[in-house]
């Protein structure tokens, strides 16, 4: 008993502190504003991404957060998620940066006294509210896609990151559930959202020419590389028990839009013209899957193809960097981050020349028409024939990559918030490699 009224009293005393300090933070911020003049905002992110198991997006979130955190642009952020989660909800780590994040998320402990859903039902409709309405955030960044419902009514202006549109170009590669999420959201964050982030041209294009956005609204703002990655350059010289000596990677979530089927078709041809490798799938099974793993079940080369599951970054960079090339000849990308994470581990790359691939990997891949699987299996079997041309592939592969910064992009990003909260803009708001 006294454990439980131990957490219960806790927990309300933490809430109680985070509510004094926000009001604390709206009195100094108005200082800084009226008294001292200051050209500053506050920032609400959206960070129900981070709550799984992160990748694109997940990724693309934390590293531009980050880098964000680093700079000193004016813009103080406030993380949010559930605001009170209960025991057995998805919590958000705190990030290991935090200079100018707050995290704004109550859990509820397991021990607390009263009814747990009732506590979080009160607290949400009651609490919630006034904790974002002191917030007073200028802006609400939307890093995937859309908002979600209960930050929309503390927002100002709305910024927006629209990572690609295979629902509308591709609808029959997009899982049911989020091809209608996407057409009922789509809309209102258009008609809404002050500011779109686009994290290619190709993407912005998109927008352009089926949705009619205006490029006025549209800030085109690449990925960075991944330095977590870079880091892998010191690790083992072989790889784990569990992987092939010699193998082709394969990295997405296994589904229609990743063209597993012709990465699979192109293997079985690459083996019968003489590759004496294996493929190495790497992602977690998505939707759609029953005609890929007909295939796989059915191939030839079947005892050839290992499936490994989500991997964390230390791991992936240093099976990129064992491999004879990187596979990914996907019919769309919004902008294809496993096409940078191999140039950056310096891992030769073959692509599908169309969508924002070419944008990504420049003159450092070998691009291949992802309807064919003779044109994939060519292109690996003359990549894998010409070692001076490979050895040139990973020069400029890793060249390129190097160009890519997130810090260029969260300088861009920040411009571009700065600008949807009536901010003066002091440097580019776009950023393309």
């Amino acid at each position: 008993m006294m454990r439980r009224l131990s957490a219960t009293l806790r927990f309300f005393a933490d809430l109680a502190r985070d509510l004094a300090g926000t009001l604390r933070g709206r009195w100094q911020r108005f200082q800084r504003r009226v008294v001292q003049g200051e050209r500053i905002a506050s920032v609400g992110v959206d960070i129900y991404p981070l709550l799984e198991q992160m990748t694109g997006v997940g990724w693309y979130e934390w590293n531009l957060l980050e880098a964000l955190d680093a700079r000193d642009d004016g813009l103080t952020f406030n993380l949010y998620a559930d605001t009170f989660p209960g025991p057995a909800d998805p919590v958000p780590s705190a990030p290991p940066f935090g200079q100018r994040m707050r995290l704004r998320v109550h859990p509820i402990p397991s021990e607390i006294l009263l009814p747990i859903r009732t506590t979080k039902q009160l607290l949400t409709a009651i609490v919630e509210p006034v904790l974002r309405t002191l917030d007073g955030n200028d802006v609400l960044f939307a890093p995937n896609f859309f908002a979600h419902d209960n930050h929309l009514p503390h927002a100002g202006a709305l910024v927006v990151t629209v990572h690609d549109l295979a629902y509308a170009v591709l609808p029959t590669t997009v899982a049911p559930e989020t091809l209608e999420q996407m057409r009922s959201r789509m809309p209102h964050t258009l008609f809404h959202a002050d500011r779109l982030i686009a994290v290619s041209a190709a993407t912005a294009g998109d927008l352009a020419e089926r949705l009619g956005a205006s490029r006025r609204r549209v800030h085109i703002i690449h990925e960075g590389r991944d330095p977590r990655l870079e880091s892998t350059a010191d690790g083992p010289e072989a790889p784990a028990d569990d992987v092939p000596a010699r193998y082709l990677l394969f990295v997405s979530t296994i589904e229609p839009r990743k063209n597993v089927l012709g990465v699979l078709r192109a293997f079985r041809l690459a083996v019968e013209w003489g590759y004496e490798g294996s493929l190495l799938l790497v992602g977690r099974w998505g939707w759609r899957t029953d005609a890929i793993r007909r295939e796989l079940a059915s191939s030839p080369v079947r005892e050839r193809v290992v499936h490994l599951d989500y991997v964390d970054r230390e791991r992936l960079g240093q099976l990129y960097r064992h491999a004879d090339a990187l596979l990914y000849p996907s019919w769309m990308e919004g902008f294809g981050l496993p096409i940078l994470e191999a140039m950056t581990c310096g891992t030769p790359v073959i692509t599908s020349g169309r969508s924002s691939m070419p944008e990504v990997a420049g003159s450092a891949a070998v691009y291949v028409d992802p309807s064919s699987p003779h044109s994939i299996a060519s292109g690996v079997a003359s990549l894998l024939a010409d070692d001076s041309n490979r050895r040139r592939l990973v020069r400029i592969g890793r060249e390129r990559a190097g160009r890519f910064s997130w810090e260029r992009a969260a300088a861009a990003t920040a411009q571009a918030l700065r600008a949807a909260a009536g901010l003066p803009v002091a440097g580019d708001d776009d950023y393309r490699v």
